[in-house]
């Protein structure tokens, strides 16, 4: 049944007893109501503004707390904390070098030089020991000490750092910097003496926040935090990237260049400054005004008679970080002239090796610029016939992988041999990187007629050989199974 309100028994007894007040007590009870009233409104007014106030708030410490958060990151890149070599990984270090780790101010007292490319380290570490310096490396080809491989595997973090750091026997350690050790863990050292940097290019982007070639270019730099006071800092006037975030440092620079009339590398040896260019084929050394010829670059078999260009600059860079360490020029004109292109030497750099008039060229280029530089020596061999062999890991993006093929595709292969690389899926499905290879190269103009699939890459290098003639060359591009192949080669030449 509807009920007026004015009529509710509860109302009409309420208004009964408001009459029966005095007039003080009516007057309490209004000012009590419009009290009650007065709030309610202004709780209706007041609390949408509250409300806005307070998301605006919790908005601001969330951008607050991202800023942080971003501070964080930057400052990692920029002062990259040193590893203490006290601190408690012994168990890594007796496991590489099979002793037990003695932790002493030796450690203080080596010769340290930072090394952010692949295959510096090789090549360095010869020119020390012809000097007749106790050298010790790490890199991606693992742990040597005096030119003898103690571990094999990627070493080019912190472990391998160590490692070559309180082995005994070791006087400088040439240390191979990676990128994502260096985000991970920070840099091995403190006060190295000189460190290079020999190039930017686009890979692994999207890993540990790095996501473009200018946070790359960053992340290499962050060895320049790790170099003593007077420590030289080799960089390439070649890359333009290197040379835009080289006016961020103070340290010294050398410069090192193919192109004598680099304007960057002119301008800094008219100041009496370090470079290292080439002029008229031979690598030539500058410091304080003075000139250093020393080898024309036709004399170093790593350049296979130019025809490898990134090794001409790969040994401008390492004259330029052995003049930084003082090595005497006779040590270095002699380390560059028998350094060759071997397994041995230079394992899975540009490796040659002939059978039955065939020319074998195994190495490990697995990015854009790696491949570039590839296409550019296969093309300055001559060849009746190009037979590449390819695979790709699966944490490279679609786009990574379509990069690459495009790379590749500049050495106009007459047959390609996709492998599938089965240890390295990394979430990828069987069939999936084949398939997206297939299509780039496709893309490129190259017929599908022109393929042929392998199970893996020792199965493609076996099919190489069994497809190859006189007069061809074979190009292996062989990221897994590097022990079992080089062994098969090995045979195969025997």
């Amino acid at each position: 049944m509807k009920i007026i309100w004015w009529k509710d028994p509860r109302i009409v007894s309420g208004l009964e007893k408001y009459r029966d007040l005095s007039a003080r007590e009516r007057k309490l009870v209004l000012i009590t109501a419009h009290v009650v009233i007065a709030a309610v409104v202004l709780f209706f007014i007041a609390a949408p503004i509250w409300t806005t106030a307070l998301n605006e708030r919790q908005q601001a410490n969330e951008l607050e707390s991202n800023a942080l958060r971003l501070e964080a990151h930057l400052q990692r890149l920029r002062s990259t904390p040193v590893l203490d070599p006290n601190d408690a990984v012994r168990d890594d270090i007796e496991k590489v070098l099979g002793q037990k780790a003695v932790v002493d101010e030796r450690i203080q007292s080596l010769t340290d030089t930072l090394v952010a490319p692949e295959n510096m380290p090789s090549v360095l570490e010869s020119m020390m020991t012809q000097a007749g310096i106790k050298t010790g490396a790490s890199s991606t080809d693992g742990i040597r000490v005096n030119m003898v491989t103690v571990e094999a595997g990627d070493y080019s973090g912190p472990e391998g750092a160590r490692a070559t750091l309180r082995n005994n026997e070791v006087e400088t350690a040439i240390l191979e910097v990676a990128r994502g050790g260096m985000l991970r863990r920070g840099l091995p050292v403190m006060n190295a003496q000189a460190a290079i940097i020999t190039n930017v290019a686009e890979d692994h982007f999207g890993d540990y926040g790095v996501n473009s070639l200018d946070e790359m270019v960053e992340t290499k730099f962050v060895i320049d935090q790790g170099l003593a006071e007077d420590g030289i800092l080799v960089l390439n006037a070649d890359d333009n990237k290197i040379v835009k975030y080289a006016q961020y440092i103070t340290h010294e620079i050398c410069w090192f260049s193919l192109d004598s009339s680099n304007q960057t590398v002119v301008e800094h040896i008219k100041k009496g400054n370090r470079a290292c260019i080439l002029e008229d084929d031979k690598i030539v050394y500058y410091r304080n005004g003075k000139k250093f010829i020393l080898i024309d670059y036709h004399q170093i078999p790593l350049t296979i008679n130019g025809a490898a260009v990134y090794n001409i600059s790969n040994s401008l860079g390492a004259v330029a970080l052995a003049k930084s360490l003082d090595i005497e020029s006779e040590h270095i004109i002699n380390s560059l002239s028998e350094f060759g292109n071997s397994n041995d030497d230079n394992p899975g750099r540009a490796n040659i090796y002939n059978k039955n008039g065939m020319t074998i060229l195994l190495d490990f280029a697995h990015n854009p610029h790696g491949m570039d530089a590839l296409a550019k020596l296969v093309n300055n061999i001559s060849a009746n016939r190009k037979i590449l062999l390819i695979g790709q890991v699966g944490d490279r993006s679609n786009e990574d992988i379509a990069n690459l093929i495009n790379s590749a595709a500049k050495i106009n292969p007459d047959k390609v041999i996709i492998s599938e690389i089965v240890n390295y899926l990394r979430g990828r499905e069987l069939g999936e990187i084949p398939a997206l290879i297939t299509q780039s190269f496709k893309n490129n103009d190259i017929s599908e007629d022109a393929m042929i699939y392998s199970d893996d890459m020792l199965a493609g290098v076996k099919k190489s050989l069994e497809i190859a003639e006189e007069g061809d060359l074979l190009i292996l591009l062989c990221l897994d199974q590097k022990k079992e192949i080089l062994q098969f080669i090995k045979n195969e030449i025997d």
